[in-house]
């Protein structure tokens, strides 16, 4: 794995070139924060090369996980260009701004104990991905924790599907990468954050690199 780029809302790698797919963790850093979700996230990083990019200001300065508006515009202008360089890093995208290939952005979160299950998964009702890889993502995830639910809780914010179907508020013309991106939600509870990070780390590493044999 590369070191991690610094810039002033984030950090970001560039992982393998094999591997089509992001993770984050845009609440990552305190207060206010999802515990532990930043090293879920450099874990898989380290683990199997994958790209990344973390928070680096709380979402109490500028939340990343939120429609672009005044506050936030500066740091959701300097996430979406972190994307921008890793898709053309792995060189899947065309020169026009279009994905060549199916790609998956995990988005790692977190949610307290109480919950009915362990992991949330979340793609505004379908709206972020395509079916296929919802179904195939939910698939694999059951294999190893099945007090699993979908779309229930936490959906996902509206924001989530920008990357996908585009942005067009505020004069930001941001297109999006539209059907090849596949951005998924996922929260996962404190008792597995705080317990349980080498088996997340193992399962989502192993989903993302069969993701990109799969597809």
């Amino acid at each position: 794995m590369k070191e991690f780029i610094e810039k002033k809302f984030v950090k970001f790698c560039l992982g393998s070139k094999e591997v089509h797919c992001h993770i984050d963790a845009v609440h990552a850093c305190p207060p206010k924060h999802d515990k532990f979700t930043g090293d879920i996230v450099e874990g898989i990083a380290k683990e199997i090369n994958c790209s990344a990019i973390i928070a680096t200001v709380s979402r109490t300065i500028a939340d990343i996980n939120r429609s672009r508006n005044e506050e936030n515009g500066e740091a959701i202008d300097e996430y979406r260009a972190s994307i921008r360089q890793i898709l053309e890093h792995l060189n899947i995208i065309d020169i026009d701004g279009t994905l060549l290939k199916p790609y998956l952005h995990l988005a790692i979160h977190g949610m307290k104990d109480k919950n009915n299950n362990e992991i949330e998964i979340g793609t505004r009702y379908g709206a972020t991905c395509s079916e296929h890889v919802k179904n195939w993502v939910v698939e694999e995830i059951i294999k190893s924790f099945t007090s699993t639910g979908i779309d229930r809780n936490f959906p996902g914010d509206p924001s989530k599907s920008v990357h996908r179907l585009g942005d067009l508020n505020n004069n930001q013309n941001y297109s999006g990468y539209r059907e090849n991106f596949n951005t998924i939600q996922l929260e996962f509870s404190l008792r597995l954050r705080q317990n349980h990070r080498k088996e997340i780390i193992k399962m989502l590493g192993d989903l993302i690199l069969k993701f990109s044999r799969v597809f």
